[in-house]
């Protein structure tokens, strides 16, 4: 089949209306220009290998679709037999550049207007490119009305962008109604960006039931060995869901979802900086890989994080109405800390090595699986209804505050050590007092926190837990909720010693790394970097959407790692920080391709 272009002329009411209908192979580099508009996709579209398709801003380009009400439709229209396939698709061995303008966007959607006809795909096969100068790149784009087209018995591209080369741009770019927006399965990811992109639905589809695609945002691949997880940055999703099984998930809106699904073992997936809305699961994983989830917000839904087996590190989240439903493996496995809990129905559960600085607050039930956390340290647990099995089989209870919560339906099963706690209940058998608890009633609970009323549980002056912890030398933390130090002599009596609770009280601020990531040839900064301190996985940040970042640590030699797709690893050895100042480290970062 050979590329053909037909210019058709259409009249309606002495309005001359230019069409270019297209199909067929593009067997050398070409360029639309929206001096064509619209481009009839009549049918299917070949770029062939080592060609490139430039489409400029401003370019609608209309495909012909198949009607599709039932996966009976689907059967029936939606297959590639031989290149004699209803709904028509772009089949990409080479590569599209479709680069539009925040002023003139390229459109890729249906030419039939009518609600129950969709278009194929875009379809990249694993052929497609071999490295990063070929692969395609989408900026400033709107898709819309694709079902996906099925390639062989057994596999069906479902993404309106479906990509098995492991290899994509696609940047503030918009997918409305789609059957699936990005799919880059079946293959392993090399390197993939989707960053500040808009996914939604109308309601007549979110409510649309009868289709077989699943309607949801993403399926993308884990990495392959020795590349990066894909970069989803400062996207906004509204209603749906995602499956992935790798990938950097930083700064975007989860609204209205059902959960972002993070599968297949052994691989690592970061969270940094999101929010997400009312949706039934935040994050969810059922195999064992390793999570790392921090400085996010969960407010309403059901689950904010549900973790089956993973190995997750919880740290600096806000939940709100819904919590965490941790892994309940044999194993203990994760670290919970930093985190605020409040206003639902259950704030914890699962088996973790440690659980330290958080708080629980005005929740149903603070609850957690028989024999779990190894240590439970500085928590505060504040007018819960239930404690239920928090405090079960757990060796050591040490610097926790726990006032105002019900455990008349304790499970008790060990016998659990408190030490240094202060708690408004007695300590009978088989609870055992370690020594140096406080036990209070209400009126002294008052006066622990500069205000309890307003949620304010910062220590107040002279209150009974400054200064009143246990394990001062040994404690491995050396911070409370706030990055502040600790361990602190908050009562200035010369001796430093733990405070009970999340916060030391008086303690200043530690210092840390501060500084941006940049392009050292352009000098532009490089957003969304990873930086992880001495290479631990658990200790890391991201530079925000301007580059910019910063990381608390107390005074001590670090050497901070940087890595981010489409750009060479850095690594910058033993930069010294001060007690309570920023080291400025600015982090020159190589591009790999010019993707901007």
């Amino acid at each position: 089949m050979k590329k053909f272009i037909i210019l058709s002329i259409l009249i309606f009411n002495s309005i001359i209306i230019l069409a270019i209908e297209v199909g067929g192979h593009i067997t050398e580099d070409t360029t639309w220009t929206p001096d064509n508009n619209p481009y009839e996709v009549m049918d299917n579209i070949y770029v062939d290998e080592g060609v490139t398709l430039y489409i400029q801003p401003g370019c609608e380009i209309q495909i012909s679709s198949a009607l599709c009400t039932s996966s009976l439709d689907f059967d029936q229209n939606f297959w590639f037999q031989n290149g004699n396939n209803t709904a028509k698709m772009f089949w990409v061995n080479g590569r599209i550049v479709a680069e539009g303008t925040e002023q003139d966007s390229i459109v890729f959607t249906r030419m039939q207007d009518d609600f129950d006809y969709y278009w194929g795909c875009v379809y990249i096969p694993e052929n497609g490119v071999d490295d990063l100068s070929s692969m395609s790149v989408f900026k400033h784009c709107h898709f819309e009305y694709s079902a996906g087209i099925g390639i062989v018995v057994g596999y069906v591209a479902r993404g309106v962008l479906s990509i098995r080369t492991g290899y994509g741009y696609i940047n503030n770019c918009t997918f409305y109604n789609n059957g699936k927006a990005i799919s880059a399965t079946n293959n392993l990811t090399q390197s993939i960006e989707v960053s500040s992109c808009d996914f939604y639905l109308d309601d007549n589809i979110n409510n649309y039931v009868e289709g077989i695609w699943g309607y949801n945002y993403l399926s993308i691949h884990r990495p392959a060995i020795n590349c990066k997880p894909a970069l989803l940055a400062d996207n906004n999703f509204l209603g749906n869901w995602i499956s992935v099984s790798s990938l950097y998930f930083i700064d975007n809106k989860y609204t209205d979802c059902i959960e972002l699904h993070n599968g297949y073992d052994d691989y690592t997936s970061y969270f940094y900086g999101n929010e997400f809305y009312n949706s039934d699961t935040g994050i969810s994983c059922d195999d064992v890989s390793f999570l790392y989830i921090k400085n996010n917000q969960f407010i309403g839904g059901y689950d904010g994080i549900d973790i089956s087996q993973a190995y997750v590190e919880i740290s600096d989240n806000y939940f709100e109405v819904c919590g965490i439903a941790g892994p309940s493996a044999f194993e203990l496995n994760g670290i919970v800390k930093n985190n605020l809990i409040s206003d639902t129905n259950l704030a914890i559960s699962g088996r973790y090595e440690e659980i330290y600085n958080n708080v629980f607050y005005n929740c149903n039930m603070v609850s957690s699986v028989i024999g779990s956390s190894n240590s439970f340290l500085n928590n505060l647990m504040i007018n819960n209804n239930d404690l239920c099995n928090l405090l079960a089989d757990t060796p050591i209870h040490e610097n926790n505050i726990i006032i105002n919560s019900n455990i008349d339906n304790i499970d008790i099963f060990g016998n659990p050590v408190f030490r240094n706690c202060i708690i408004d209940f007695p300590l009978e058998y088989p609870l055992i007092d370690g020594g140096g608890n406080i036990i209070v009633d209400s009126l002294q609970a008052q006066s622990i926190f500069e205000d309890i009323q307003n949620g304010d549980f910062h220590l107040a002056d002279s209150s009974i837990a400054i200064d009143a912890g246990f394990d001062t030398l040994g404690y491995y933390y050396p911070f409370d909720l706030d990055y502040n130090h600790r361990v602190w002599d908050g009562d200035n009596n010369g001796t430093a010693i733990i405070d009970i609770g999340p916060y030391e009280y008086g303690a200043p601020a530690l210092g840390g790394i501060e500084g941006i990531t940049y392009n050292p040839i352009t000098g532009d900064f490089v957003d969304y970097v990873l930086i992880k301190i001495n290479n631990v996985p658990g200790e890391f940040t991201f530079s925000d959407s301007i580059g910019s970042y910063q990381y608390k640590l107390p005074a001590g030699f670090y050497d901070v790692y940087a890595e981010r797709v489409f750009y060479d690893d850095a690594v910058e050895y033993q930069i010294e920080v001060f007690d309570g100042e920023f080291t400025q480290l600015d982090i020159p970062m190589n591009e790999t391709v010019n993707v901007q």
